[in-house]
């Protein structure tokens, strides 16, 4: 009988105890090192660790900081580890990487990335008229988007604007330059190509139109 009573004794006094850690301020956050960025703003950054600060090492929600650092768009995964020796969180964050821009239909101007997820504020994008839905365009407009973001800058200034309002035509125009029409936008790729290599062989600022909605076949409309 004593055995139990001591037992249950110690069993009660380690339960106190714990109570007591973790509503004490004895072992507090004393530290939060945030890695792993590179294109989250520093306010950010700064409103994530002051969460963090001085809660109770025992009660962190780690989940819930999860959560909060991936609703940043930037934000493609986290993880949150504490060193209860230290009394130091790490949040390891992995970033979203940038891929091209484009100019979603309303005029706001985005970064997106590699899946078509929309990153945030970017400026002189060419592509326009995009449409987004829970937060990603397209797979056609992100490849489209990365292949302007890989062509000839010479050749950028003079065809400025994509249009992909409407998807089953992509439409490219430029100041003295012709209306480009390029086909439906999961072909831009290609017809970037063509353009290009037209562009260096003739002067297109002599024609009204170039179609290139037909493959192989080019047409020049004065």
């Amino acid at each position: 009988m004593k055995g139990i009573r001591r037992a249950s004794l110690l069993v009660i006094a380690l339960l106190i105890g714990f109570t007591i850690l973790r509503w004490s301020p004895w072992i507090r956050v004393d530290g939060v090192r945030v890695q792993g960025v590179h294109h989250l703003s520093s306010q950010y950054v700064s409103q994530l660790t002051r969460i963090v600060l001085g809660a109770n090492m025992l009660r962190l929600d780690l989940r819930g900081v999860r959560d909060l650092a991936i609703r940043n768009p930037w934000v493609a995964d986290a993880q949150v580890k504490r060193d209860f020796l230290s009394r130091v969180v790490t949040i390891e964050i992995r970033e979203r990487e940038p891929v091209g821009r484009v100019q979603l239909e309303g005029g706001r101007t985005v970064w997106i990335d590699a899946e078509g997820v929309v990153l945030g504020p970017a400026q002189n994008a060419v592509l326009s008229g995009a449409q987004a839905a829970r937060g990603r365009v397209s797979p056609e407009v992100t490849e489209a988007a990365v292949a302007l973001e890989a062509w000839d800058d010479t050749l950028l200034d003079r065809f400025s604007s994509f249009d992909v309002s409407d998807p089953n035509c992509v439409v490219a125009q430029g100041a003295s330059m012709p209306t480009v029409l390029c086909g439906p936008i999961g072909e831009l790729p290609r017809a970037l190509a063509t353009l290009g290599q037209l562009s260096r062989a003739k002067d297109l600022s002599d024609f009204r139109e170039v179609d290139l909605r037909w493959g192989s076949e080019v047409i020049l409309k004065p």
